[in-house]
C-alpha cells in the first residue's frame, strides 16, 4: 500500500479485486488502530466512514487503499453506484456487519468504510509569491476535533484558498475531524503541523496581509478593508492566539459582542469572519 508502513494492512496488487475471506485478528487490530494517532502516524493512513464522504473521497487526489463494505451495502442502488466508482481506484472487500462494526469509530456503522493514505504537503506550497489573490486561514493550537472540522468545512464553503493548521492542534485525520468536515477535507488544500509563527512571517515577506482574531483586537471584523494576499489566523478555544503568533500580525481583528455570553465558538467566528471577508470584496 502506497504511503502505509502495516503490511497486514497490504493491498492486493488488483484494483478492484474482491477478497472473500474473512479479515484476520491482526488486520481488525490494525484497522481499529487507526483511530489512534500514534498508528495513524506510523502507517501514514487514516479511515473514512459512510458512503457520503467516500463520494467526495473519490472525487479527490487522495489515495484510496482499500475498501471494505457489507453486501447490504452492495445491494442497494446508491451503493452499488458508488462501489463501482470505487472499483477503478481501489482494491473492495466485502465483509461482515461484525467485521466492519469491529473497527468502526461510529456508533452505528453505515455499511462501508475506507482506508486511505495521508497527504503531506508544506506551507511553502501554499504561501505563495506573485500578485495573484490568496485568501487562507490558519488555526493556532485548536484543540477540539469538532471544531477543526466545522472551520475546514467554513473554509470550503467560503472558497478560502487553504488552511493551515498550527503545532500542537488536533490531528487532522482524527476521525471525529474527517467526519465533521462532511467532505471539505478532500476539497480544500490543509496543511498541518505548521510552525505559525516561522509561516506567518515568510507570508508577509511575500505580500501577505496577517489578520489574528483576538477579542481585544480594535479592527471590528466587517470595516476592515481584506488585503487580496491575506492569512487569517483563529486561536484556541480557551487562551486564543499565543504570543508569538499576535506579534506578527498586522491586524488585531474582534468581534463585537452585543450580549453577556463570555465567549464565541471559534467556528462559530470563523463563519462570521469569512462571510464579511467575501461580503467586502463584492
Amino acid at each position: 500500500m502506497s504511503g502505509g508502513k502495516n503490511p497486514s494492512l497490504a493491498s492486493p496488487s488488483s484494483v478492484g479485486y474482491f477478497l472473500d475471506m474473512p479479515l484476520t485478528k491482526n488486520q481488525i487490530r490494525d484497522l481499529r488502530a487507526l483511530s489512534q494517532k500514534k498508528f495513524r502516524d506510523d502507517s501514514d493512513l487514516f479511515l473514512v466512514e459512510g458512503s457520503r464522504l467516500l463520494r467526495e473521497a473519490v472525487g479527490s487526489t487522495f489515495e484510496i487503499a482499500e475498501v471494505y463494505h457489507t453486501a447490504a451495502f452492495g445491494a442497494t442502488a446508491e451503493g452499488a453506484k458508488l462501489l463501482e466508482t470505487l472499483r477503478r481506484r481501489a482494491s473492495l472487500r466485502e465483509v461482515t456487519e461484525r467485521e466492519l462494526g469491529s473497527f468502526s469509530d461510529t456508533v452505528n456503522a453505515q455499511g462501508i468504510a475506507a482506508v486511505l493514505a495521508q497527504r503531506h504537503d508544506s506551507p511553502s506550497a501554499m504561501v505563495k509569491p506573485g500578485d495573484g489573490a490568496s485568501s487562507l486561514v490558519a488555526v493556532d493550537a485548536l484543540s477540539d476535533p469538532g471544531n477543526l472540522g466545522s472551520i475546514i468545512r467554513t473554509c470550503d464553503w467560503f472558497g478560502m484558498d487553504g488552511l493551515l493548521i498550527g503545532q500542537n492542534s488536533v490531528d487532522l485525520y482524527n476521525p471525529k475531524v474527517v467526519r465533521s468536515t462532511m467532505g471539505g477535507l478532500f476539497h480544500l488544500p490543509v496543511v498541518q503541523g505548521v510552525d505559525l509563527p516561522v509561516a506567518c512571517t515568510h507570508a508577509k515577506e511575500l505580500g501577505y496581509t496577517i489578520y489574528a482574531t483576538d477579542p481585544e483586537g480594535s479592527a471590528h471584523f466587517d470595516r476592515i478593508p481584506y488585503a487580496s494576499k491575506s492569512i487569517i489566523v483563529f486561536g484556541n478555544e480557551a487562551w486564543g492566539i499565543s504570543d508569538a503568533v499576535r506579534a506578527s500580525a498586522d491586524t488585531r481583528v474582534s468581534i463585537r459582542r452585543y450580549g453577556s455570553a463570555e465567549s464565541l465558538n471559534v467556528g462559530v467566528a470563523c463563519g462570521i469572519v469569512l462571510s464579511a471577508t467575501r461580503k467586502l470584496k463584492e
